[in-house]
């Protein structure tokens, strides 16, 4: 015997499967958003360790590193 869903049911799985694509979709773009955060916070980190790494060097030698 075939049991069907009873007709509330039925309505409410086309709802329920455009809000888990909705659902998906929202968290692929905070993953995207949450990767290109991290990308700029790591280049902003590197670029002020190299600022530091050169002001030290400069420190060290005045006149550049000898040859």
């Amino acid at each position: 015997m075939v049991q069907l869903s009873p007709p509330h049911v039925r309505q409410d799985r086309p709802q329920r499967e455009l809000e888990s694509l909705l659902l998906l979709a929202s968290a692929v773009l905070w993953g995207a958003l949450a990767l290109t955060v991290w990308q700029e916070r790591r280049a902003e980190t590197r670029r002020k360790v190299q600022e530091v790494s050169s002001r030290l060097l400069r420190q060290v030698f005045p006149n550049g590193l000898p040859h």
